[in-house]
C-alpha cells in the first residue's frame, strides 16, 4: 500500500471518529405522514379534535379516516373528511398559513373553504393512475375566510387584486415546504378554481 493511500485512510478514519464524538447526531429524514393512534394523539396534542369516520372502500382504502370541523386555527367549510396523515401535515402547515395571511393581508385566516379530500377516482388528466384523493391523501383548497370578513377565493383571487395574488402565491410557496405536490391554476385547466396539495410519493410544486 502506498504512503499516499495509507494517509488517505488514516485521515478518513480520523474525520469519522471526530464526527462521531463531537458532532450531534444527524437529523433523521422525514418518515412520512403519521397514521393510527399515534396520528390521532399528534393531532390532539395540537388541539385538533377529530372523530372517527367510516370512509373508504376496498377499492379505495383510507389509512386512519377522520372527520374534523376545524384545524388548529381555521374552521373547515364543509367539515373535512380525510386521512389522519393528511390532516396532520395540514395541522403543521396552518402556522405558515396564518403568518402569510397576517403579513400580506393584515388579517389572520379563520376559515378554509374546500372541495374535499376523499374521492374514489383516477387522476384528472391521467385516467390510468389512481388519484391521491382515492386514499384521502390530497386536499383541494377553494379559498380562505379572514378574521376581518374578507373571503379570498382561488377562482377570483389568483388573477385578481394584487394583494390577493400575492397572498395566494405566498400560500403556495409555504405549502410547497410542507406538502409533496402543490398544483395551482397555473398547472392545468383542472385546477382553475382551487389549490391542490397532497402527501403522495411524487414531488411537484407549481406557484
Amino acid at each position: 500500500m502506498s504512503r499516499f493511500v495509507a494517509c488517505l485512510i488514516v485521515t478518513a478514519m480520523a474525520v469519522l471518529t471526530g464526527c462521531s464524538r463531537n458532532e450531534p447526531p444527524p437529523v433523521r429524514a422525514h418518515t412520512g405522514p403519521l397514521s393510527g393512534p399515534a396520528c390521532v394523539r399528534f393531532l390532539a396534542e395540537r388541539g385538533v379534535a377529530v372523530q372517527p369516520w367510516q370512509g373508504g372502500t376496498r377499492a379505495c382504502p383510507i389509512d386512519t379516516p377522520v372527520r374534523a370541523s376545524s384545524g388548529r386555527i381555521a374552521v373547515f367549510t364543509p367539515p373535512l373528511q380525510t386521512s389522519c396523515g393528511m390532516l396532520s401535515v395540514w395541522a403543521d402547515f396552518e402556522a405558515d398559513l396564518d403568518r402569510t395571511a397576517r403579513a400580506t393581508l393584515g388579517s389572520p385566516v379563520v376559515g378554509v373553504r374546500h372541495f374535499g379530500s376523499y374521492a374514489c377516482r383516477n387522476m384528472t388528466g391521467n385516467a390510468g393512475r389512481p388519484s391521491l384523493h382515492a386514499q384521502a391523501r390530497a386536499f383541494d383548497i377553494a379559498g380562505f375566510v379572514l378574521a376581518d370578513g374578507r373571503v379570498i377565493t382561488v377562482l377570483k383571487g389568483w388573477s385578481g387584486p394584487a394583494d390577493q395574488r400575492r397572498f395566494l402565491r405566498a400560500v403556495v410557496a409555504a405549502a410547497c415546504r410542507q406538502f409533496n405536490v402543490v398544483l395551482t391554476p397555473n398547472s392545468d385547466r383542472f385546477h382553475q378554481d382551487h389549490i391542490h396539495v397532497d402527501i403522495g410519493p411524487w414531488r411537484r410544486c407549481e406557484v
